[in-house]
């Protein structure tokens, strides 16, 4: 028995909250995005802090389902208002690098080259400065993407590459060169070193 069905929810919110939460498995993804739209859009003004700390997992959890599914726009959206409930610099990190992600595969280019930054920045703060690429290695690369995939001198192998590499990054069968992430990762790099300096 889970832990969760021995507390009595006092609201439709919370029982909807833990109904999407404790969902097990086997039940239809769907099903656990309903639950889950249901339950944050009948937050009250002044829930309470029980309530409070289930809505920063709940609302990644459903921006992580609606990725898993290709509502890709719906999955920034609902990322884009986790960050309001981050507390933390590493879930800000992480909740900036997964926007910029979701921007860049929208073809947003500019705010997804601008959420990588502010993932580095955070990842920065408890990172030195010689380890972010080895630490950062996925953000660098994807900012390095960012970089290239939206220059108007691209190849064309690289503009292959840059179908082949949003298939990868949805994990959709791909045929993306893995040998080049260090290519990007150093573009990413070189911008973010500049962007870094200028901002201090």
């Amino acid at each position: 028995m889970s832990i969760l069905s021995k507390i009595r929810p006092t609201s439709l919110t919370e029982e909807l909250l833990y109904k999407a939460l404790d969902a097990d498995e086997n039940t239809d993804t769907e099903t656990i995005i309903q639950l889950l739209e249901q339950a944050l859009q009948s937050v009250s003004d002044k829930p309470p802090k029980r309530v409070i700390k289930m809505l920063f997992p709940a609302t990644i959890l459903l921006a992580d389902l609606y990725l898993e599914v290709n509502r890709l726009q719906e999955a920034r959206d609902t990322y884009s208002a986790a960050l309001s409930l981050t507390k933390t610099d590493v879930d800000k990190m992480h909740v900036h690098e997964v926007i910029g992600k979701l921007n860049y595969l929208l073809h947003n280019y500019e705010q997804a080259a601008s959420h990588y930054l502010k993932s580095l920045h955070f990842a920065s703060k408890h990172t030195p400065n010689h380890a972010i690429k080895n630490v950062h290695s996925q953000v660098l690369h994807q900012l390095g993407h960012v970089l290239l995939d939206n220059n108007h001198s691209v190849t064309e192998s690289q503009k292959n590459q840059a179908v082949e590499y949003r298939k990868y990054l949805l994990n959709q069968p791909n045929s993306y060169d893995l040998t080049q992430l260090n290519f990007y990762r150093d573009i990413g790099l070189d911008w973010w070193n500049e962007y870094h300096q200028f901002s201090q």
